[in-house]
């Protein structure tokens, strides 16, 4: 059986956003998890040229774009605040 279902990590266990629907699966049954990152994009590259390509325009944009000397210093708990 193949189930797709959205979980929230909670506590430390996945708990499932049922939406209405009743989870058909019995208590204390094994499962296997494939955990997704919907802020991970995949690489869409499909060669070694293009991956060299993407490298070097983001190093252009890196030195077309540098950070200032004098630009304002974050504190610990600004770099490390939760939305």
């Amino acid at each position: 059986m193949s189930l797709r279902l959205k979980v929230i990590y909670k506590d430390g266990a996945f708990v499932p956003i049922l939406n209405g629907e009743k989870l058909n699966v019995s208590e204390n049954a094994e499962v296997e998890i494939t955990v997704h990152d919907p802020y991970v994009l995949a690489p869409t590259a499909t060669s070694d040229e293009e991956r060299e390509g993407a490298i070097r325009e983001l190093f252009a944009s890196w030195d077309a774009h540098p950070l200032r000397a004098d630009a304002p210093r974050l504190t610990r708990d600004e770099m490390h605040e939760r939305r």
